[in-house]
């Protein structure tokens, strides 16, 4: 599907994408299994029993619908202030259930909405099972820069670089320590100040401070926080350092591998490697012995989009992107089913600028523009 007109922001999610348009209005559109296992993710009510209605969210393939409301933290209802960022609901490649997801307004108000289980909504009432609207986060000082959702976990960037995190915490997931397994409200990350970027997978984060250090927090499972622990999570922040490497300059995960953009367009990764999701040339996960490697491609990469609920890659180039990973579903945008170790070119009709990627376990979404076609 092509959405004509200008994008501002856009996330995709298990079976579902959310999108801004350049005004701040957004929109979710996405499959819903049941009514019975839906926890309100998308954001626009309630499902109504309804057949074939385009207005009302339904059982089943829903095209976009507005989020026209949101809810004050008194809980008066009001209109939807206009947004700038979005980020999906975080699960399995056919869940369409039990996740939740993030707005931030243009005045830097944080919206949330979807599944609570965890204190994951950052509303501070660990009574709410779930809200099937965006409520406004209260509790956190300034405006809001940027968020990152993963599973049972919300993160939240302030314009000031500090870092403030809800829900689950059990392996580190919010950078609290071994002694809270989670919180309702927003915590700050303490160690971290200067913050420009953050991207989580499914239970770790990475974090990137202004002067190009980084920082990581949560499971290590597959070496996904670039260093050796046997498997052990880090509960609380620690740096990751990459030796003999330029300045970092962005900084993307997917559901348990990491990647670095350096200053002269070199891509390295680390973490889960089953589906050649590190781009490196094999399917060979990192290890003690090689806790990060480089990714394969002798191209420079201007930016790299994946997703919390990928297991694939994409690697933005000058008017070409390329991918590795899981493609079991067509979602590295080649015509062949089956994973890539080595990024491939994504088969675009002619060559292409290419501003973001954002993935998830069942389909990629992209914006950009055509060109020479």
């Amino acid at each position: 599907m092509e959405i004509e007109g200008a994008i501002q922001d856009f996330s995709a999610g298990s079976q579902h994408t959310f999108f801004i348009e350049e005004g701040g209005t957004a929109y979710a559109a996405g499959f819903v299994e049941s009514d019975f296992g839906y926890r309100g993710h998308l954001g626009v009510g309630e499902i109504e029993d309804c057949k074939n209605d385009k207005n009302k969210l339904c059982e089943g393939e829903n095209d976009p619908l507005t989020i026209k409301t949101v809810i004050d933290p008194s809980g008066e209802k009001l209109d939807a202030p206009p947004f700038k960022r979005v980020y999906a609901g975080v699960g399995i490649p056919a869940d369409s259930g039990e996740m939740h997801s993030v707005l931030i307004a243009q005045n830097g108000k944080v919206y949330i909405t979807g599944n609570n289980n965890k204190g994951q909504l950052c509303l501070g009432d660990d009574k709410i099972e779930y809200v099937d609207e965006f409520h406004e986060v209260s509790g956190i000082p300034g405006r809001a820069r940027a968020a990152a959702v993963g599973d049972e976990f919300t993160l939240i960037l302030t314009e000031d670089g500090e870092v403030w995190g809800c829900g689950s915490n059990e392996v580190g997931q919010i950078g609290q320590g071994d002694n809270t397994d989670y919180s309702n409200k927003p915590v700050r990350i303490k160690e971290l100040t200067n913050i420009i970027d953050l991207s989580t997978g499914l239970s770790f984060a990475i974090f990137l401070e202004e002067k190009g250090r980084v920082w990581g927090t949560g499971s290590n499972l597959y070496g996904q926080l670039c260093g050796f622990t046997g498997g052990e999570p880090r509960v609380n922040v620690r740096e990751i350092v990459i030796e003999d490497a330029g300045v970092i300059t962005q900084v993307e995960t997917n559901r348990e591998s990491s990647y670095f953009l350096f200053d002269d367009g070199e891509v390295r990764s680390c973490g889960r490697n089953d589906e050649g999701q590190l781009g490196n040339g094999n399917s060979i996960n990192t290890s003690e012995k090689d806790p990060i490697v480089k990714v394969n491609l002798n191209k420079i990469v201007r930016r790299i989009g994946s997703g919390p609920s990928s297991q694939s890659v994409f690697f933005i180039g000058d008017k070409k992107v390329y991918a590795s990973g899981l493609n079991d579903r067509f979602q590295l945008g080649i015509n062949e089913i089956g994973s890539r170790e080595t990024p491939v070119m994504v088969e675009f009709k002619c060559d292409v600028d290419i501003e973001f990627v954002s993935s998830s376990g069942s389909h990629t979404v992209a914006n950009g523009i055509y060109l020479n076609c």
